[in-house]
């Protein structure tokens, strides 16, 4: 049998919203890696226990996970229920952070510095391999400084 939102937060499917704010707290308290001395599975447990908080703890997530679980229930595979909001990407990926940052290549920082900057970050010329003169750099504030304390 798959482990619930509600096993995660030690409640029953009954519990009232005070009752599930109240044990998120605590078991937030007891798991929280700074109490546990940056303990690997303490925040493993404390990231499942907010993941649990944050659907429980919202009225309509609460009711969608519901009916996934009573229709999990009466499925004849029995797989379990599927949390809500996840794809298979991202279960597969656990871990990984968003999938957003998945096409940043190290490699290729340098580039994007320049992309985004408008120069190179070590030879501060830009695209075309000419040196910068200061008055075309985007980020110099020079100018501004000078203006404001009346130099």
């Amino acid at each position: 049998m798959a482990i619930t939102y509600y096993d995660q937060l030690e409640i029953s499917r009954q519990a009232t919203p005070d009752q599930i704010k109240q044990a998120y707290r605590k078991l937030a308290k007891r798991h929280h890696p700074d109490t546990n001395g940056g303990s690997r599975e303490a925040e493993k447990r404390f990231k499942e226990v907010q993941e649990a908080y944050e659907t429980l703890g919202d009225p309509d997530k609460r009711s969608a996970y519901d009916e996934q679980l009573a229709a999990g229930a009466q499925r004849a595979s029995g797989g379990g229920p599927k949390k809500p909001g996840r794809t298979a990407d991202a279960a597969a990926g656990e871990g990984a952070g968003n999938k957003a940052g998945a096409d940043f290549d190290i490699s290729q920082m340098s580039q994007q510095f320049e992309q985004f900057f408008g120069f190179h970050p070590k030879n501060k010329a830009d695209g075309n391999s000419k040196p910068l003169n200061k008055k075309s750099n985007p980020l110099d504030t020079t100018d501004l400084f000078n203006r404001f304390f009346g130099k």
